[in-house]
């Protein structure tokens, strides 16, 4: 199988959406693996950090009419592999199901005129498409600029995220599924990790599995007295594009459905902290210090869009740290049952690790702002 074949296959479940690219680009993966996207487009204007070059100016969200020149983003998937634990919370589910699933939650969005990439329909009018082994989803290409570190621009993510919290989840649940963490079905997937790794963990790492394995029962039982809402799952600058003067739009929602809003913005209140452009191999970056700033430019945003509640008030600190140990019971999974070592996984552990320290005071100083 070659890219060229993989394409081909892609145009023609496309043909009816009047794709003529004078440009195709593959993004990520590879044909050889479980996972390809593609970006098809006419390139030009800057480009975006780890993207092909795209078409500058305001967002191109695809509505019935509206030109679609910024091209279109086409993310393959083989439907004889299984899916990554992570993009399912532990859940076992066919590439198909929960692709539907993730376009149902665009869909939904663009039904309640909210930000976000479009959903392009195959030539039968469906939302995932078959090209041979492969499925696909087809979304319009967001253009605009990289998320800067400005208090003004971290203050948009804010609102784009607590807008986004705000819609609920009315109407939109069966078909758009859960959110990667959401805790009824990702807290016993990571217990399951922890549980499956602690004989193997060293002494040394044995605090952190502790902790995640605290935060993850802390918010399992706390969790029935939260609102629901629909989640992004990966809020941070780098998903996030300058679209308008006054508006953010978020990209890549594979880990998005119905989930607890608290987790996504305690995800965010870390996440904020990291500038857009770092890479693996700038490990002394990513590490993070709170930074007041930073985090009353994402509450002032937020709060424009949404109040927190009593009980998301008092949790707020598992809250932040949840992320963590979901991702951390994944991590030490890889490292002491799978075997994956080296400096790339130290580096992934250390950064857990550091999430974990800061946590309380990014908690303390999100609480001020928070009222």
């Amino acid at each position: 199988m070659t890219d060229a074949a993989v394409v081909g296959r892609i145009l023609r479940e496309y043909h009816q959406a009047r794709i003529e690219p004078s440009s195709i680009r593959r993004l990520t993966g590879s044909v050889r693996g479980a996972r390809v996207s593609y970006w098809l487009g006419e390139p030009r204007g800057p480009a975006r950090p780890g993207l092909p070059r795209g078409p500058g100016g305001p967002a191109v969200l695809g509505r019935p009419g509206e030109p679609a020149d910024a091209g279109l983003v086409v993310r393959a998937f083989r439907t004889d592999m299984p899916l990554a634990g992570q993009f399912r919370g532990g859940r076992p589910e066919a590439v198909t199901d929960w692709l539907r699933g993730r376009a149902a939650t665009l869909d939904w969005l663009e039904e309640h005129d909210y930000p976000a990439p479009r959903v392009i329909r195959t030539r039968s009018g469906d939302l995932v498409g078959l090209a041979g082994v492969w499925a696909t989803l087809a979304t319009t290409y967001v253009t605009g600029t990289p998320l800067g570190p400005g208090t003004g621009q971290l203050r948009l993510l804010g609102e784009a995220l607590g807008r986004l919290h705000a819609l609920g989840a009315a109407g939109g649940g069966a078909a758009m599924g859960t959110a990667a963490w959401d805790p009824e079905t990702a807290i016993p997937a990571a217990l399951g990790r922890l549980e499956a790794v602690e004989s193997l963990t060293p002494a040394d790492w044995r605090p952190l599995l502790d902790q995640f394995r605290a935060v993850l029962l802390a918010v399992r039982q706390r969790a029935p007295a939260l609102p629901s809402s629909v989640v992004h799952g990966d809020p941070w600058p780098g998903n996030a594009i300058h679209t308008a003067q006054d508006q953010v739009t978020l990209i890549d929602w594979e880990n998005a459905g119905l989930g607890l809003p608290l987790l996504d913005l305690g995800f965010c209140l870390l996440e904020c902290h990291l500038d857009v452009g770092l890479t693996g191999n700038q490990p002394s970056a990513w590490p993070i210090q709170p930074d007041e700033n930073r985090i009353a430019a994402i509450v002032a945003g937020y709060t424009r869009w949404r109040r927190l509640q009593p009980a998301e008030k008092d949790l707020l600190p598992e809250g932040i740290r949840f992320p963590a140990a979901y991702v951390g019971a994944i991590h030490f999974e890889q490292a002491f049952l799978g075997g994956v070592r080296g400096r790339s996984m130290d580096v992934r552990l250390e950064r857990l690790r550091n999430r974990l320290a800061v946590s309380g005071a990014v908690a303390e100083l999100a609480r001020r702002h928070f009222g």
